[in-house]
């Protein structure tokens, strides 16, 4: 990590893909120590939303799949950490193998609403009729990509929307995805659409369709509004010059009847190759409803200086709880970020893997704040089998408040605080603080974590290892 003015406030939200299995969702702060790692699965889109005007953490979890979709659930915590809801998704689905699912909801969006709904994307394994020469053969398969809004108390199905069933504004031959189009069989289907984001809009749902370099508007009632294109004049309702392509992370901002901003991450340098040196873009274009034209207004990206192509995924966040104009960018398929300020110069930069190995679909930044339910965590170690020397290393996974730890001796491990005896006092550093004591009187340790005066966490009893004995863990 780099960091090369000032920065916004707020820790990293990071669940990293890789070729093994456990990637648990974690959470660092500004300078790159954790705060808080989940359970260990298959996460991906890690972030925090607002439910019930109260601020919770979201991930999915499961397995991923066929062409980088999978199937899974989304757990919502709230600020203890305490699982709060777990949404599900079960319909008549078809999947590549076969097999059936607990829960059928994609990797690439779970979305909470205004209305406290949520959105999410998944897949259906079907054939259509796609006619006979140059489109394929009459059964081709292929991934037919849906949006679901479900009420998150109930896991009730509020709202359904298919791709495959509005070819009137998504024809099959104008997919630019041509790998695998004949789709000859139910283990390897066509991705004709790869959907990649789903944004709630004030008249029904803003979906970004990779394969087609676009945003459409979709209305509640499944019908198109409008389509943003990013390969160029004529190849969408709106005319647009801002070019743009493979893009993931659509969001819109600052609706109204008039006007929209949308935000994305360009993945266009797909196409340009690595030898280009063309950077992948985050991009917010301003969208004109009455004369239906849009124009980019900014573009974000280091050109030349160092330059970051991301094949696949990336996310583009507004730092909207500020009014400077920072940005963050997540990378995507390549295992870095950066945070931009208002001028559009780099103040951060930062690495969480090997080039090749790690990546993070989305990877965003927030002002998490969190007392956990459980305790903390206390660890003491002997110095020497020939010393009283102690070792007291403390930690409090996922705690964000605590300033500062102090280190007592109780006599019995049901003691009281006040039987305790106060062996030291230090700041909080770190996910986890040391400190070394030496002569300790009582058989226990307990440690308390505090902001300021005011405890937030007390941990259980740990013996005083005595001469001889080693560590206890």
């Amino acid at each position: 990590m780099a960091t090369y003015g000032e920065v916004e406030p707020g820790n990293f939200f990071i669940s990293v893909r890789s070729p093994e299995e456990g990637t648990a969702a974690t959470i660092y702060d500004s300078d790159g120590e954790m705060i808080w790692q989940g359970p260990h699965k298959k996460t991906m889109d890690f972030k925090m939303q607002r439910l019930f005007d109260q601020d919770v953490i979201t991930y999915w979890a499961g397995q991923t799949g066929v062409l980088g979709y999978g199937y899974g659930s989304v757990h919502i915590l709230d600020t203890s950490y305490n699982e709060i809801y777990t949404v599900t998704l079960n319909d008549k689905f078809v999947t590549p193998d076969g097999m059936a699912r607990d829960s059928y909801i994609d990797v690439h969006e779970h979305l909470i609403t205004p209305d406290n709904t949520i959105i999410v994307s998944a897949i259906n394994i079907t054939q259509t009729d796609m006619g006979h020469g140059k489109d394929g053969h009459p059964d081709t398969w292929i991934i037919d990509c849906l949006f679901y809004e479900i009420d998150i108390k109930t896991n009730e199905i509020l709202f359904t929307w298919s791709a495959l069933d509005h070819r009137d504004y998504l024809p099959l031959k104008d997919s630019k995805n041509s790998k695998g189009k004949m789709g000859g069989s139910q283990q390897t289907p066509w991705d004709a659409y790869h959907m990649n984001s789903v944004e709630w809009a004030n008249g029904g749902y803003v979906v970004s369709i990779r394969y087609w370099w676009s945003a459409f508007y979709i209305n509640r009632n499944g019908t198109m509004r409008w389509q943003l294109s990013g390969g160029g004049p004529g190849e969408g309702t709106i005319e647009n010059d801002a070019h743009f392509a493979w893009q993931h992370d659509i969001r819109i901002h600052n609706e109204t009847e008039k006007s929209v901003v949308v935000t994305l991450f360009d993945n266009h340098a797909r196409s340009l190759g690595i030898r280009s040196k063309a950077e992948s873009n985050g991009m917010a274009i301003d969208v004109d409803l009455v004369k239906m034209k849009s124009t980019m207004f900014r573009r974000v990206n280091t050109a030349m200086a160092d330059p970051v192509q991301s094949r696949t995924q990336g996310s583009f966040q507004l730092l909207s709880y500020n009014t400077t104009g920072h940005v963050f960018l997540g990378y995507g398929s390549m295992c870095k970020f950066k945070e931009y300020d208002g001028d559009g110069k780099v103040v951060q930069t930062g690495q969480f893997g090997s080039v090749g190995h790690a990546q993070s679909f989305r990877l965003l930044k927030y002002p998490w704040r969190a007392i956990p339910h459980w305790k903390p965590t206390v660890i003491v170690q002997q110095g020497s089998k020939f010393t009283t020397d102690l070792f007291v290393y403390m930690s409090w996974n996922g705690a964000t408040e605590h300033d500062n730890w102090q280190i007592y001796s109780i006599p019995h491990v049901n003691s009281t605080i006040e039987d305790a005896k106060l062996l030291a006092s230090t700041p909080r550093y770190g996910f986890e603080t040391h400190v070394d004591l030496r002569s300790v009187e009582g058989h226990y340790i307990i440690v308390e974590a505090r902001q300021g005066n005011n405890v937030l966490g007390t941990s259980d009893g740990v013996v005083v290892p005595q001469s001889g004995q080693g560590e206890l863990r």
